[in-house]
């Protein structure tokens, strides 16, 4: 890894349009971690210098997430009383209450690859701390699930960016970069992966992606449309690693469905409780398909899951019309629900809840406590089945929730015992046939602590690509030539900010104490960055109003 040849000069030489100097950059502002998953934000940077000599650079953030903090496993160590960790955008953004703040790269615009926490999360927080947003491209399912997450923070829609809908075939032009969209297949309905044009070079991003073709809400991924809008040379391929360290045939949503069925075959006389993790809206889906093939009733309990169908409803995404028949779905909310699921027959009903890692306050803990006003859980009507892999860092509270469903003697069924769950991410196979498709000059491995992109690029290697590695903090400059880091002094050491949660009354009652990880001092950073630093940490109001 990292054994390419020196970028050539050519480009600051001059060129045939009269620019004298041209580059291209990936700036890792998250996502390549140490330990965890999560915080993902990348960042290019494109800028032009004329036969006058005026520089122009055109910045442009693909995702900004949050990452949930183990205390076992800190990306910094100054960040230990922290739950909540984003990646430092003061160098990126304006802020609202200081006219003299300059950042050093102000970004253009912001596109979202989906709606997941570790990928869009940030963009609510950024807005609460005082932070000016640019225009933000999405397409509508991730736009709306936007608006609810800006919603939840108590942001007035006065105070939202402007959030510009986006769609596969319409490619968005920011200057001379061109970005165009292709479907991917994701957990999460309308998931997309990027191309980045550039007159400096061509970057793919395909995001969070699986080739499963049996998703439900999708679009699923389409190879052809992939190659009609990826039809030119990749210059560097951005590689997701979550699933590098699996050399396995993948479970697909249609492998899940086909579990379901058996299962409720097998216990036709059963309620079924099923947990699905937030933002597994394609696992929802599948239940609620093979439902409606026993015609059995769907209740969803879980305020995640309830979100989700709303904003599927006013995308213009039903579960009736995407799985091809009727299902009757009902949310678990009022007394008359509450009524009628305690009055229907077990054999006619299917409880999807949230609650897979065993969080506090979720629908299958409160149920398993004997704390939910409308789903009590009885042996000898009901089957639980989990959806789900336990989630790193969440192992405990997750084996407290499994002990005290089998003490009340509740059947509990998960991965283990069937194919219950259909990965979001690529495997081993899957990495290899994107980058097949693809056909990159250099692959560097993203989104995964050190040991899953390790696995990334060892498997890219026996390939016979070339592999750049990278940590959080550095900078790849992109060439047609090849690709090298252009930041050592900063690459495994990205400035992240932390906050620890102040948790009220509500699940909207929120505070949030905010702190920077200390920076060493390099020789370029600027005097702003300087005065950012002072202004910490804070204390702010996520529900202010």
């Amino acid at each position: 890894m990292d054994n390419l040849p020196p970028v050539p000069p050519t480009a600051a030489n001059g060129d045939k349009d009269g620019n004298q100097g041209r580059s291209l950059h990936w700036h890792i502002l998250g996502g390549n971690n140490k330990h965890r998953i999560g915080m993902n934000s990348g960042l290019c940077s494109y800028s032009e210098t004329d036969s006058n000599g005026d520089k122009r650079s055109w910045n442009i953030l693909f995702d900004a997430g949050t990452m949930s903090s183990d205390p076992r496993n800190l990306e910094d160590p100054a960040l230990t009383d922290c739950d909540t960790v984003i990646p430092d955008y003061a160098n990126h953004f304006r802020r609202r209450d200081d006219a003299n703040h300059k950042p050093a790269q102000p970004i253009d615009a912001i596109f979202l690859t989906h709606n997941h926490s570790d990928h869009m999360n940030a963009l609510p927080m950024l807005l609460l701390m005082g932070y000016e947003l640019p225009k933000i491209y999405a397409t509508p399912y991730t736009a709306k699930r936007l608006e609810q997450e800006l919603s939840n923070a108590g942001l007035d829609p006065s105070e939202w960016p402007q959030i510009i809908t986006i769609a596969p075939g319409k490619p968005v032009q920011e200057g001379p970069v061109k970005v165009s969209a292709f479907w991917v297949s994701h957990s999460t309905p309308q998931s997309v992966g990027f191309f980045i044009e550039t007159p400096e070079g061509n970057m793919l991003n395909p995001g969070d992606f699986k080739l499963d073709q049996s998703v439900v809400w999708g679009p699923a991924f389409d190879e052809q449309q992939f190659q009609r809008i990826v039809n030119k040379p990749v210059d560097l391929l951005l590689l997701d690693s979550t699933g590098a360290d699996r050399d396995v045939v993948p479970t697909t949503e249609e492998d899940v469905r086909d579990a379901l069925r058996d299962l409720m075959e097998k216990y036709p006389g059963k309620r079924f409780v099923i947990a699905v993790m937030s933002g597994f809206e394609e696992n929802v889906a599948s239940v609620a398909k093979v439902a409606a093939e026993k015609g059995r009733t769907v209740w969803v309990s879980g305020w995640s899951h309830e979100q989700s169908l709303s904003a599927l409803q006013q995308t213009g995404l039903t579960l009736s019309d995407s799985i091809g028949e009727k299902v009757d779905v009902r949310v678990l909310s009022t007394p008359r629900s509450i009524r009628d699921l305690e009055e229907s027959r077990p054999r006619d009903s299917v409880v999807i809840v949230t609650g897979a890692q065993g969080s506090p306050g979720a629908a299958l803990t409160r149920a398993a406590d004997g704390h939910h006003p409308g789903l009590t859980l009885d042996p000898q009507r009901d089957i639980v089945l989990f959806c789900a892999p336990v989630i790193p860092g969440q192992e405990g509270q997750h084996a407290r929730l499994m002990a005290t469903l089998k003490n009340k003697g509740v059947k509990v069924l998960t991965r283990a015992d069937a194919p219950l769950y259909a990965q979001a991410h690529a495997r081993l196979p899957e990495l290899i046939e994107m980058a097949k498709m693809a056909k990159p000059k250099t692959v560097m491995p993203i989104h995964g602590d050190r040991k899953l992109r390790e696995s990334c690029a060892n498997a890219m290697e026996k390939m016979g690509q070339r592999v750049i590695s990278a940590d959080n903090g550095d900078a790849i400059r992109i060439t047609r030539d090849g690709c090298q880091s252009a930041a050592p002094e900063t690459k495994g050491a990205a400035k992240l900010v932390g906050f620890k949660t102040l948790q009220g009354a509500t699940w909207s009652d929120r505070h949030y104490l905010m702190k920077t990880a200390p920076q060493p001092k390099l020789p370029e950073q600027t005097q702003d960055a300087a005065n950012v630093n002072r202004r910490r940490p804070k204390i702010f109001n996520v529900n202010p109003k």
